[in-house]
């Protein structure tokens, strides 16, 4: 059987989990190599309580930080695109509606 991962390896896996408020909106402001290639020195910050750190972590937690970091990016450009559609389904509706009761002419296009 499996041991639990312990506190401190769950805590470096999970840099996007925020430590005061549980978020999983932490997001990395600055980073630089510390030292060697293998780990970075990372600043993050909470923006739903403010929290703020740095502090250095290994390749596996970068790499499952990157990784959350593109899931929330991929999670953010899904949903600008759905309302991107629902905007214009909208703007389409109103257009379509304001023909139809001849609120627009050919004038209005010159």
């Amino acid at each position: 059987m499996r041991e639990p991962a312990s506190d401190k390896t769950k805590q470096r896996k999970d840099l996007h989990i925020c430590p005061e408020c549980r978020s999983d909106l932490v997001q990395p402001t600055f980073w630089e190599q510390a030292g060697d290639r293998t780990h970075w020195r990372v600043w993050r910050r909470c923006p739903e309580c403010e929290w703020f750190c740095q502090g250095v972590h290994g390749e596996d937690a970068i790499d499952a930080f990157d990784e959350q970091l593109d899931l929330g990016a991929h999670e953010l450009a899904d949903e600008l695109r759905a309302l991107e559609h629902a905007n214009m389904s909208d703007m389409a509706d109103a257009f379509a509606a304001a023909l139809a009761a001849d609120l627009i002419g050919a004038d209005d296009f010159t």
